[in-house]
């Protein structure tokens, strides 16, 4: 099972991937989205 979520340049995001790595899920892709004034990360996660 994978999901997938969001960090943003601020931060916003960060608390749910902590939540989800304490709770087993690890960690298979992470994707830099490179804007004008941001830096938003996607990030796949999967437990197994």
């Amino acid at each position: 099972m994978q999901k997938a979520l969001i960090i943003q340049s601020n931060g916003s995001g960060k608390d749910k991937l902590d939540a989800l790595l304490d709770d087993g899920w690890t960690v298979v892709s992470i994707t830099p989205n490179n804007g004008n004034s941001y830096n938003d990360f996607l990030i796949i996660v999967e437990r197994p």
